[in-house]
């Protein structure tokens, strides 16, 4: 199971939601939906800060600003506190984690992996009428540094009994019995019976990358392929959308035409000297996906 222990919850503290009581942040909302009744499980809600004016090396810091400071760091606990009570009185342990820190995606990154958690959820502000949301750089980092699954949440609502759609490529070079592509359908299938929606799966071959192989030929390897990954599965063929295309443009035309919740989608450097680089199709895709999107690593060897 994958929410089995801990979960990572990054708040925006510059976000003031207690004015209504009724409203809780979309990604705490979420995140309480995958939990449903599993109260076994500690939510961390973590908070990081950081003014410039407020820190040490800034020219003009003073016994004025120190004050400031430890306003504005209690300002923060203050919020995190209003929703870790709201949520404690739903039966989960829940601690509040402040931090003074930059760049905030270091810090989290590092966290997550010393808590060990199962999941980090990051909400990712964008612009509701542009075609593409443009990830910040904050959140492109911390994609790229946390070795642990992430949830990116968009403001868009889960429909009922959402689909859940699995990009998955079993031809890769780091596909292999309990490897990432195994890792994205256990944890497919899992939030797909926790919302009690469907599980599709998407994978593209592209013909047309190799015009000197037999007709045919691409497409019966990449077919046998998936065939192999899913054998062990409950996944019926009409959940498999095998595409003759590049994989950015099947996992986009997929979400569009199935009208996905939530993409899971594998992610990994390329080499030691660019870890700027979280895939190919990743961060091709990132950018455009209006659909929640879950990062998987591979496993840590």
């Amino acid at each position: 199971m994958m929410f089995k222990r801990k979960v990572l919850v990054v708040l925006d503290v510059y976000n003031d939601f207690r004015d209504d009581p009724a409203h809780m942040p979309v990604e705490l909302r979420k995140t309480l939906t995958l939990l449903g009744d599993n109260t076994q499980v500690s939510i961390y809600l973590v908070a990081c800060g950081f003014e410039e004016y407020l820190h040490d090396s800034y020219s003009n810091f003073g016994p004025d600003a120190i004050e400031q400071r430890k306003t504005f760091i209690s300002e923060m606990q203050g919020r995190l506190q209003f929703f870790a009570d709201a949520i404690r009185a739903k039966g989960f342990a829940v601690e509040c984690l402040v931090h003074w820190t930059y760049p905030r995606y270091e810090h989290i990154a590092k966290e997550a992996q010393e808590l060990d958690v199962d999941l980090v959820v990051q909400h990712v502000n964008t612009q509701k009428f542009e075609e593409k949301h443009n990830l910040s750089h904050d959140t492109w980092q911390l994609v790229k540094t946390c070795v642990k699954p992430m949830l990116l949440i968009k403001n868009t609502e889960w429909l009922e009994n959402p689909v859940i759609l699995a990009a998955v490529d079993p031809v890769h070079s780091h596909h292999k019995p309990g490897g990432l592509d195994h890792k994205i359908l256990d944890i497919s299938l899992e939030i797909s019976q926790k919302l009690d929606g469907s599980l599709q799966l998407v994978h593209a071959y592209s013909e047309s990358a190799r015009p000197f192989a037999e007709g045919g030929k691409i497409k019966e390897m990449h077919s046998q392929a998936i065939d192999s990954l899913v054998k062990d599965y409950s996944i019926d063929s009409s959940m498999v959308h095998l595409i003759d295309d590049k994989p950015a443009n099947a996992i986009l035309q997929c979400v569009d035409d199935l009208q996905a919740s939530i993409v899971v989608l594998g992610a990994l450097s390329r080499s030691r000297l660019s870890d700027a680089i979280i895939g190919n199709t990743a961060d091709r895709v990132l950018d455009y996906i209006h659909s929640d999107l879950l990062i998987v690593k591979p496993i840590q060897s």
